[in-house]
């Protein structure tokens, strides 16, 4: 199916997005030992939730970026498609239900190796620009064009 530029996302939004991500479970990881550990992993999971139901264009800090920062900055240098970006959502929603499931069952070990995954992803994006998760979606996607 073909992409308009309507359906084409800022590449900085989703950047943005793993800024405060990459914050959120650092402050997570710090607590593992704490009740902060659900709260702040549950919250992220539910931001993750709706960047993957909805579209990372709806994801709450690529939401907050679109409408409040981006008309502050000059126009966006790469627009890109958001499927990777909603596929990555997905997948990290997955390891942070893992963790709250592992923490909630006493698997520290579990919750925090899950958390500092989604964690080590984030803050990759957030520092370089490479999305992790981004391109392994296009290996994926070259892998089924393959066979």
């Amino acid at each position: 199916m073909a992409r308009t530029a309507e359906d084409l996302i800022d590449a900085r939004g989703p950047r943005f997005a793993s800024v405060i991500t990459a914050v959120v479970l650092g402050i997570a990881l710090i607590g593992v030992y704490t009740p902060l550990f659900p709260m702040l992993v549950g919250l992220q999971a539910l931001v993750f939730f709706l960047g993957a139901a909805l579209g990372v264009r709806r994801q709450p800090y690529v939401a907050f970026f679109a409408a409040v920062l981006a008309p502050r900055l000059a126009p966006a240098p790469k627009w890109q498609d958001p499927t990777a970006p909603r596929i990555t959502q997905a997948i990290a929603l997955v390891l942070l239900v893992v963790a709250l499931v592992a923490w909630a069952f006493g698997g520290l070990t579990v919750a925090t190796v899950c958390v500092a995954a989604a964690f080590v992803v984030a803050l990759t994006l957030a520092l370089t620009g490479f999305c992790i998760g981004c391109e392994g979606y296009a290996v994926y996607q070259d892998l089924k064009r393959t066979s």
